[in-house]
């Protein structure tokens, strides 16, 4: 069987390498193999070019990073139709931090080529492979479980301008699942990089590690090299799922997937159009959008489309993915103003660099200084919005325009307002979405009208706008406040599904009527500690069944209780 060759045209540093005469027909995942013994794993295709991860093989297999593409420039390349790269055992990575290949850092053999491994890059299953989803992931944080429920074989989207918490978001909902049976990946391929240690050391202490894998990329990772991080991750939850597990992917963040796709574009600028010039325009899922727009759609959804809960004939296991994405700030607020945004723009792929710019070389020397003097501009505004900010997260800012790109191909998302470590995330009700609504919500809120929460928020909110005289407005305004003071949640607590539904019930149930926000926290502590003494059985069941309704036996057991609180 013949395989498909290429000639390396162009390298950067990282490994990453693109060649040409490629056809897009070779798998991504595969192989290549070069003449004078390099190696590489095909990423992805954008015509004319392919684009390649060098990689250093060992005698035993391991699989390590190299930064020397140039040596394959001008070399023939084959990428095979048999041979792929594989991700690492689930098994054998339990508690263990690995990097982008999938290597272990403490230098243990890789196991790979098990039924608990799975290709880097693979087809996502197909709609007779999945089933739907019915069973709820409860991440232990307050307002995600009631307000944007979660269910097992989800994808959501988690953004919020940076020193939101929402790495914080991600290991609370690790940590919530220690005692769940639900497998977790951790891929830490932003800001979290350079702290993974730190991130490690967390998650051992509050008993989570042994259920947990950590991805993550070495020191100056290549964008190539962070999608490839991203693509082991989804590898390892694959592994799990494969085995019937039910498996919480938590990547940290969407950077490798976006910025790859800019690499691209920059790299094999054929669609990239001057500013003024119409775009061509093709159908994608009933939209007419950009060719550059549809293509890079096509990419994102190849990936988190793998994300999904499998049919019983496949074991019936799932991966659930929270996907941290943090956009601009203020980007959310009437006040901002979003012009031309370069990096991460949701239309067409903006230059970046003259490099960049299809025909520039031919262009009037007039025309080429202009165009010199606009990207060196934009290179300054971009430098100036983020320099003075403190968070190391700010290096990782996405537009707007792809923020709301993820939305419209994730299955919802968690929008954080803002965190502090004593009251918690503030999560925007009217923002905030689970387009799998109740089905994927815990068994006893669906028993309490928990969607009440959400509407009552968001008209609490728009009083705001509208006013807030009156008799209703001020019932509603009362509410409001109880349901935030029900809704705190100090950094490192994480509520059981039990606490989180006697607070429902003492909201919804009117004990918490003409009360402060601190006399509704107050008040919750007390009663849970209560049924914690009264009611062991009765909670350990709703832990333990998330997706079974409240009981009247219960509901009677905890009315008694709030009114002899």
């Amino acid at each position: 069987m013949k395989n498909f060759s290429g000639t390396c045209a162009r390298a950067e540093r990282g490994g990453v390498v693109a060649l040409e005469g490629m056809r897009s027909a070779a798998p991504p995942g595969a192989v290549l193999r070069f003449a004078d013994g390099g190696r590489a794993v095909l990423l992805s295709h954008r015509e004319p070019k392919t684009f390649a991860l060098m990689f250093d093989g060992g005698e035993g297999g391991e699989r390590r990073r190299t930064g020397d593409g140039a040596r394959a420039v001008g070399k023939t390349a084959e990428a095979s139709k048999t041979e792929f790269v594989w991700g690492p055992s689930a098994r054998a990575t339990r508690g263990k931090i690995v990097d982008a290949f999938g290597e272990a850092r403490d230098g243990s053999a890789m196991v790979t080529g098990t039924e608990d491994s799975s290709k880097m890059m693979r087809e996502p299953p197909s709609v007779e492979e999945r089933k739907p989803i019915t069973t709820p992931l409860v991440t232990g944080i307050k307002a995600v479980d009631l307000l944007a429920p979660v269910g097992r074989g989800q994808c959501m989207l988690v953004s919020g301008e940076p020193g939101t918490g929402l790495s914080e978001l991600g290991l609370t909902s690790i940590v919530a699942q220690r005692s769940t049976g639900v497998r977790c990946v951790y891929a830490a391929l932003g800001a979290q990089a350079s702290r993974v240690d730190e991130v490690a050391k967390r998650l051992e202490g509050d008993g989570a590690m042994s259920h947990t894998t950590i991805v993550t990329v070495d020191d100056e990772p290549s964008e190539a090299e962070r999608y490839a991080a991203t693509c082991t991750a989804f590898a390892i939850a694959e592994g799990a799922r494969a085995l019937g597990e039910d498996v919480l992917l938590v990547l940290d963040d969407f950077t490798g997937l976006v910025n790859f796709t800019k690499d691209m574009a920059r790299m094999a600028p054929q669609l990239n159009v001057a500013e003024g010039t119409e775009e061509q325009m093709e159908e994608y899922e009933g939209m007419l959008i950009s060719a550059s727009l549809a293509e890079r759609r096509r990419f994102l959804g190849m990936t988190l489309q793998r994300v999904a809960r499998m049919n019983d004939e496949l074991k019936g296991g799932s991966i659930t993915l929270m996907g941290v994405m943090y956009h601009p700030k203020g980007a959310y607020k009437k006040t901002f103003k979003s012009g031309v945004e370069g990096a991460g723009s949701g239309g067409a792929v903006l230059p970046s660099s003259v490099e960049s710019i299809k025909g520039f070389d031919s262009m009037p020397a007039a025309v080429q200084e202009k165009l010199r003097k606009a990207l060196e501009e934009k290179a300054k505004a971009a430098h100036v919005s983020t320099a003075d900010d403190e968070f190391p997260e700010s290096a990782f800012v996405q537009s707007r325009p792809m923020v709301e790109e993820f939305m419209s191909i994730t299955d919802g998302q968690v929008f954080v307002d803002s965190y502090d470590p004593a009251k918690g995330w503030i999560i925007s009700a009217k923002d905030s979405v689970s387009r799998i609504g109740a089905p994927g919500a815990a068994g006893p809120f669906r028993s309490l009208n928990f969607l009440q929460l959400r509407l009552d928020l968001m008209q609490s909110d728009d009083m705001g706008t509208f006013g807030s005289a009156g008799t209703e407005k001020s019932k509603l305004r009362s509410r409001s406040e109880a349901i935030r003071g029900f809704l705190k949640q100090k950094q490192g607590e994480v509520a059981s599904l039990a606490e989180q539904t006697v607070g429902l019930f003492a909201i919804q149930k009117g004990f918490a009527n003409n009360k402060t926000a601190e006399e509704v926290e107050d008040m919750l502590a007390k009663a849970v500690k209560r049924a914690t003494e009264t009611m062991r059985e009765e909670l350990e069941y709703i832990n333990t069944n998330p997706s079974s309704a409240l009981s009247e036996e219960t509901m009677t057991k905890l009315e008694t209780l709030l009114r002899n609180l």
